[in-house]
């Protein structure tokens, strides 16, 4: 199965999550301007530590010059936060149409699940979104990307196919394998999780009901669906705090971490032990090159047969480079 992982810290995709996370911060206070810093920092899932820092670093942000009076103005006191000039940046931010394309997604599978008296909330919001992304309606909810999103472009095919019950043909790179391999696969499920689609199918050796695989849409290219009907889907049942099913992994590996590498808690999949001990699903090529990516950071390994694998693998890399040398 493909691992998936969100992005990691410092990276420019985390750097833009928390750019956005911090702008609907501000649009929030100003809407809620009662609200303590822990139940702000409840609502974005992140820590009253984390949102104090990111508001801190938001007042040195302003217009050109970053003179006293061209800085965002805000006071953060005890478990408050005061929002006094902000220069229009707590406006609501507008959605790309790769979100808007996912808002959509998650508003169809909420409405599949709710109580009917309770699916026309559900239904008009969604139909409130579709309208205005037809409509190309001046509006702070949705704002058109030019050019189209191609993420959005392929959520939309894939979510097309299952509904129609098609097979889906795509090119792909798989982390696992690090190899670039065409897929013909029986769409059961997409769904958009931490802002990334994922496709979950099956190939045709599954296709009566066996393993079920995960496709990050963002490593998909050439995406067409095929005149093929399709069998019934399998729709997944998806933990929001495993949504890959790490934890049901049989082989599992321990990890000592550096102080400054706890930051993989909350990017990657990996579950802390104690001190900076963390465990993680033993994926095997995949863990081996991601303990070689991260060498400098991991100061253990646990067991010793993980440790000889990637001992074997760098061995092997250095052997090439010193074939090319």
């Amino acid at each position: 199965m493909t691992t998936c992982t969100a992005p990691r810290k410092g990276s420019r995709k985390s750097t833009l999550v928390q750019l956005r996370r911090v702008l609907s911060v501000l649009a929030w206070l100003r809407a809620h301007p009662d609200a303590s810093l822990m139940t702000t920092a409840d609502r974005f899932g992140v820590s009253v530590p984390q949102l104090t820092e990111e508001l801190t670093r938001v007042q040195e942000s302003g217009l050109p010059g970053l003179l006293p009076g061209s800085l965002v103005d805000l006071t953060v006191t005890g478990p408050r936060v005061t929002l006094n000039d902000t220069f229009g940046l707590d406006r609501p931010l507008a959605l790309t149409e790769a979100e808007a394309d996912s808002l959509e997604l998650n508003l169809e599978k909420l409405a599949s699940i709710l109580a009917d008296e309770e699916q026309a909330d559900a239904d008009t919001a969604a139909t409130r979104l579709r309208s205005l992304v037809t409509s190309g309606e001046d509006s702070v909810d949705v704002a058109p990307v030019q050019p189209a999103n191609p993420g959005a472009t392929v959520l939309a095919s894939l979510r097309r196919a299952v509904a129609s019950r098609q097979w889906v043909r795509f090119r792909y790179l798989s982390v696992s394998s690090d190899s670039l391999t065409t897929r013909e696969i029986i769409p059961d499920q997409v769904s958009v999780l931490d802002g990334v689609g994922y496709l979950w199918g099956r190939t045709a050796d599954g296709q009566a009901g066996g393993d079920q695989r995960c496709f990050a849409v963002t490593r998909m290219s050439a995406v067409e669906t095929l005149d093929r009907p399709a069998p019934a889907a399998l729709p997944r049942e998806i933990d929001a705090e495993d949504p890959f099913g790490f934890r049901d992994a049989e082989q599992w590996a321990e990890l000592e971490l550096t102080e400054e590498a706890m930051w993989m808690l909350e990017y990657l999949p990996v579950w802390h032990i104690d001190g900076t001990r963390v465990e993680i699903p033993d994926t095997g090529a995949w863990l081996e090159r991601f303990i070689l990516a991260y060498a400098p950071e991991i100061t253990a390994v646990v067991p010793d047969t993980l440790a000889g694998r990637v001992g074997q693998r760098s061995s092997a890399a250095l052997a090439a480079y010193r074939r090319l040398a």
